[in-house]
């Protein structure tokens, strides 16, 4: 078992908000050769929403073609995946697979939890083998800081893509229109159209109840990057910089603050969350929001009622004049899953996971099932309209049929085919423009650079979150309280976690030569 105090300070340390409980279910497991059929257990809790279900078609198909069944051994009563994760390693016995973030996996191997796989990889898996060659930050990321591997990651994208978009700009071109204003390109004419349609009554009801900019993740961020702040680590020159103590977040807050007094920003856009999305354009009151292509396009769609013209946008041009997206997609997702000590047949397990990275199982874990998900019409991926007309788009259709982020590779063929044309064309412009930002990679750190996190970074975080709500609500003066703030957050060890993450980035950059 492990240690009961190392486990809580992991928990507190994730990189997601994920969430949610989870019970180690007591399913027998049978080995058997390669032909003969086994079931094995896993946990899986992502996302604080995302469970496990034994019934996902995927996950059966892929038992008729491997021999292995998977039994979730999470459950959904509680939407905290943190401790569900925790909850988990605290039992006796755990399950055969454990899948969660990679960064958690690396910390939860060498404490002992999962066993090293760096032999099985060897000599049973030669497609994780190739996988890890031809992209060795897959494999950095996997290593854990004792040089081991205890996981398998995976990606959003082929091996190979860089800087890749995942979100973006949308706008209500139907209200722009309306307004007879233009799309805006710089942030200047940014907060003027917003401006506008909080004044003008773009949704013609006679109320001024127009919510200009939402953000159903509950962050300030997105809109950060065009007043070129960043609101955690990024890289700087090759060197690890964190943003949230800079003169260029200081003058994004105060400028998002003062958006926010205008009623230019949601005023609920700390608590209102996921829901934020859908409440504001059924009802016809959201105006702009930076987020997902697919399923926010799918929107346009979903309410004919509202008439909804909500398109994508290229990013406004920054206070310095740069069109950039920092909010692209790293290759790797952040989840991975490894085997666990108390897995009985872990030969069998890795060449379960070997199959997910060969050509059929990228195929079913990206595609789905052919004739059910998609069909092949010359020679293109065309997903049923089951999948396309589903509500919230197809990657969450799809995502309930098994589809999930595991470690294996995903095309870009499914996520294209998943978009409804403005969804495609905001993804293309963004690829096309080649704006997207280096993002951060995902680090493996050392024993001793995990001590510094588990330290020092909820405390940092927690601060620094709760100071930039103060800010932003209008509670305290950001120019007031600005050096203040700094010395705290050099007190409670924000330089530390900076250096340990550069100690963890240099290492990075070395393994990937």
């Amino acid at each position: 078992m492990l240690n009961a105090k190392k486990i809580t300070a992991m928990t507190l340390s994730g990189i997601l908000a994920l969430g949610a409980l989870s019970g180690c279910g007591e399913k027998k497991q049978t080995a058997g050769g390669d032909n003969e059929a086994v079931e094995m257990t896993m946990h899986m809790h992502f996302f604080g929403y995302c469970v496990f279900d034994d019934e996902w078609p995927v996950f059966q198909e892929a038992a008729k073609r491997t021999g292995v069944s998977i039994k979730g051994t999470a459950v959904e009563t509680v939407s905290d995946s943190a401790q569900a994760f925790s909850t988990m390693l605290a039992d006796k016995k755990l399950p055969d697979i454990i899948h969660y973030q990679t960064s958690e996996l690396n910390e939860i191997g060498p404490d002992g939890a999962l066993i090293p796989l760096d032999d099985l990889i060897e000599e049973h898996a030669p497609n994780i083998k190739k996988f890890f060659e031809d992209a060795p930050e897959v494999k950095a990321a996997a290593t854990a800081g004792d040089g081991h591997i205890y996981s398998i990651p995976g990606t959003l994208a082929p091996v190979g893509s860089k800087g890749l978009p995942s979100q973006g700009f949308f706008i209500r071109q139907d209200w722009l229109d309306k307004l007879g204003l233009e799309t805006p390109k710089t942030v200047d004419e940014f907060y003027n159209v917003l401006k506008a349609f909080r004044e003008q009554d773009p949704n013609g009801n006679g109320k001024q109840d127009e919510i200009p900019y939402f953000d159903r993740e509950g962050l300030a961020n997105n809109l950060y990057q065009l007043f070129d702040a960043h609101a955690g680590q990024f890289i700087k020159d090759g060197k690890i910089v964190d943003g949230r103590i800079t003169e260029e977040y200081k003058n994004a807050i105060r400028e998002v603050a003062k958006w926010y007094k205008e009623g230019l920003v949601d005023p609920e856009i700390f608590t209102r969350g996921q829901q934020s999305r859908e409440q504001l354009l059924s009802t016809n009151l959201g105006g702009s929001t930076h987020d997902w292509f697919s399923s926010t396009a799918s929107y346009n769609d979903k309410y004919p009622e509202v008439g909804l013209e909500f398109i994508t946008m290229l990013p406004p041009a920054d206070v310095n004049g740069v069109v950039k997206e920092d909010i692209g997609r790293s290759l790797l997702h952040g989840l991975a899953w490894g085997i666990s000590k108390d897995n009985a047949d872990p030969v069998r397990t890795i060449k379960y996971f070997d199959w997910w990275l060969s050509e059929e199982g990228i195929a079913l874990k990206s595609n789905g099932i052919e004739g059910v998900h998609y069909n092949m019409v010359d020679g293109q991926l065309v997903f049923t309209d089951e999948v396309m007309n589903a509500d919230g788009g197809a990657p969450g259709y799809m995502r309930n049929q098994g589809c999930v982020e595991i470690g294996s590779i995903t095309t870009l063929d499914c996520e294209l085919a998943g978009m409804n044309q403005i969804g495609k064309d905001g993804f293309n412009s963004y690829n096309e423009a080649g704006i997207i930002t280096e993002p951060m990679p995902i680090l493996s750190y050392s024993q001793e650079e995990l001590d510094v996190k588990n330290q020092f970074e909820t405390n940092v975080n927690t601060y620094a979150k709760e100071q930039e709500q103060k800010w932003i609500m209008g509670a305290e003066d950001v120019d007031a309280t600005w050096d203040a703030y700094v010395a705290q957050l050099k007190t409670m060890g924000i330089d530390d976690l900076t250096a340990a993450a550069q100690s963890a980035y240099d290492r990075y950059l070395e393994s990937t030569k």
